[in-house]
């Protein structure tokens, strides 16, 4: 097989909801206790994320998520850049349009302060080709991964693919985008 085994897999409210004030109750830290648990004995190589689930994250992103973006750039190649191929765990972020302004290249800390088992994981930007030369240029400089997924929508197993030969990602686990589980449904990756 030439892409990663994916498991799918979220922690959500009742009605739904993947983001609120519900994860600050001493229950939601209960289960977001035993969702970083479910993370760990997965002991998979890659884990994903859509952009607006990152966005909810602030700590993972410079102040008002805001990159610093050179201006005058050269063009640059629609290439995909590995800044790290050696990396043990890798967090995949689905952003088409390159609107994230990584604090790092690698996670901070995981999406709670219970569990610390994403802290380093390198990241890796799953773009389309619209994105800016400066936006790239950004990333570069970050040391921050990145992928074409497509010129202007992602094409998943194309994504998928590609982090299985350039990365060695052979599972992956799709956590979070509220968008992205409803791409996942019915298509094959």
């Amino acid at each position: 097989m030439n892409r990663p085994y994916i498991t799918c897999y979220m922690l959500n409210s009742l009605d739904g909801k993947i983001i609120g004030e519900y994860f600050n109750t001493e229950r939601g830290r209960e289960y977001i206790a035993k969702y970083e648990q479910f993370h760990d004995k997965m002991d998979a190589k890659a884990c994903m994320f859509g952009r607006v689930t990152f966005m909810d994250w602030p700590w993972q992103l410079a102040p008002e998520n805001k990159p610093e973006l050179p201006e005058n750039v050269p063009h640059i190649d629609r290439t995909d850049y590995v800044a790290d191929v050696k990396a043990d765990k890798y967090c995949v972020a689905i952003d088409q349009s390159g609107k994230l302004a990584w604090g790092a290249n690698v996670m901070l800390r995981g999406s709670s302060d219970i569990y610390t088992n994403r802290v380093g994981d390198h990241i890796i930007s799953v773009l389309t080709e619209k994105v800016s030369d400066a936006y790239l240029h950004y990333l570069r400089n970050m040391k921050v991964s990145y992928i074409f997924g497509g010129k202007e929508t992602l094409d998943f197993r194309l994504v998928v693919e590609k982090l299985y030969a350039l990365f060695g990602i052979d599972h992956l686990l799709l956590e979070g985008g509220g968008r992205l589980m409803a791409l996942s449904s019915g298509r094959v990756w």
